[in-house]
């Protein structure tokens, strides 16, 4: 049996920089939860992660972890070596390899950890880590390395020399470490004068064990971004973003205008299909191939069919299947299903309601809690009075029955296969099949004279 694949990763930290009462690790970035694009990355790399939590996150923590995630509780704040003995107290694994990263690195990549895992094994080396060229002006530690290209040491900012302070290297905070001799190593870790803990002195430990300690520097100073504050979180948000443009453009999706469209890491989107300007794509939405969607759209948890055209609209939990038009300027809510060929014009708003196929929906109508039948025309300004102060009530619309503009459909109500309303007409009661009706109240005057199918 092969020895396991481990990721300790850190998260206990108190995020004061942040100057916020929520903690760091639950603030969004490109869709989701800061700490689960370390956990992630960890996981695609192949690994199983332990995440190490302070006690007072610990239990909202799992509310944003995948199930079956091992959390380590570290119960007084003593540095990242102390959360590191935690997490190795954790786990009765004892040897294989470990990933040991933090909580708040998300332009971490899988990729990278692999090369990381990589190297250590092409180098023999008890340790391999992240480092890259990101200038002088920053706190991370400094790397010296000696003439075989390996780490000999790593000195800490505050205690280079204005020679060390100069060198071009920095350690970025990634690891890949053998299990069975950081066990070993991680006692020997002695706390600073604050009484914390650094992790860093790891590298210390394993060259006095003689012990080969490798560096991966890699040529995107993103990687291994830490957040600390707002302006650092934005900065890693719009890393991450492009990144996300990047990958749906060379899967075959068209931006006009990258740098103002975000998407979320979760959203999946057809070849040939066009997102103009301004949009803004979050959550579970998927849009099939052909389509064209913005100016300024919003979708959210919405499914969209393909050869779909949506302008400058609003979409919240809705489907759409394929060749459905949309806006501008309309508002579909939790619910909406809009059939294939479906036409929505502008200022126009559907909620828990579901339009058959070729429907026309014009400008100005509500739709809410109705089931609205085939090739139906919804003329401008007509509304489903679908709530009564107390309880949502349905509105139910037969197949080729033609809305008059603004009227206003009282439910509980049926219009009849065929049926028309008049103009301005306020229907409190069921329509007959073929039946025409108008005025206020409405009243169904004769049959009604028969249109030609859309």
């Amino acid at each position: 049996m092969s020895a396991p694949h481990l990721a300790f990763v850190l998260a206990a930290g108190q995020s004061k920089r942040m100057r916020s009462k929520v903690p760091k690790i639950f603030h969004r970035i490109a869709g989701k939860p800061l700490l689960r694009w370390s956990l992630d990355a960890a996981t695609a790399a192949g690994a199983r992660a332990i995440v190490v939590l302070s006690p007072d996150v610990a239990e909202k923590a799992r509310d944003i972890l995948p199930d079956g995630t091992a959390v380590a509780i570290q119960p007084a704040m003593r540095g990242t070596g102390d959360a590191v003995r935690v997490a190795i107290e954790a786990t009765e694994a004892r040897d294989g390899e470990v990933f040991v990263i933090y909580g708040d690195t998300p332009t971490l990549s899988p990729a990278t950890l692999e090369r990381l895992r990589s190297l250590r094994a092409e180098r023999g080396a008890a340790i391999a880590l992240l480092t890259a060229t990101v200038g002088t002006q920053n706190s991370y530690g400094r790397m010296v390395r000696d003439e075989a290209g390996d780490v000999r040491r790593i000195v800490e900012v505050r205690l280079a020399t204005a020679e060390e302070r100069q060198l071009p290297e920095s350690n970025l905070g990634a690891y890949a470490i053998d299990l069975a001799w950081l066990r070993t190593a991680i006692g020997r870790l002695a706390p600073n004068a604050t009484g914390e803990i650094f992790f860093t002195d790891i590298v210390d430990a394993a060259i006095a064990d003689r012990k080969r300690v490798a560096a991966f520097c890699t040529p995107d100073p993103g990687e291994g971004m830490g957040v600390n504050t707002r302006v650092e979180l934005a900065a890693a948000e719009a890393i991450l973003r492009r990144r996300i443009r990047e990958k749906l453009m060379l899967d075959g999706v068209t931006f006009s205008d990258p740098e103002s469209t975000a998407v979320d890491e979760s959203v999946r989107i057809g070849a040939d299909t066009l997102i103009e300007r301004g949009c803004v794509l979050e959550g579970a939405t998927a849009i099939g191939p052909d389509c064209r969607v913005g100016p300024y759209s919003i979708l959210r948890d919405t499914t969209v069919g393909a050869r779909c055209v949506i302008e400058a609209s609003v979409l919240e939990s809705a489907t759409l299947e394929d060749d459905v038009r949309i806006g501008p300027y309309s508002h579909l809510r939790p619910g909406a299903y809009l059939e294939q060929g479906v036409g929505m014009g502008n200022y126009g708003e559907v909620k828990a309601a579901r339009l058959h196929k070729g429907t026309k929906m014009h400008h100005f109508s509500y739709v809410g809690d109705a089931d609205v039948g085939e090739r139906v025309n919804i003329g401008a300004g007509s509304i489903t009075m679908n709530y009564d102060g107390v309880t949502k009530h349905r509105t139910t619309i037969g197949n080729d029955a033609f809305i008059g503009s603004d009227t206003l459909l009282r439910a509980p109500v049926t219009i009849g296969e065929g049926a028309v309303t008049g103009a301005g007409a306020v229907v409190t009661k069921d329509v007959a099949p073929g039946m025409l009706a108008v005025g206020v109240p409405a009243r169904s005057i004769k049959k009604a004279e028969k249109r030609a199918k859309q």
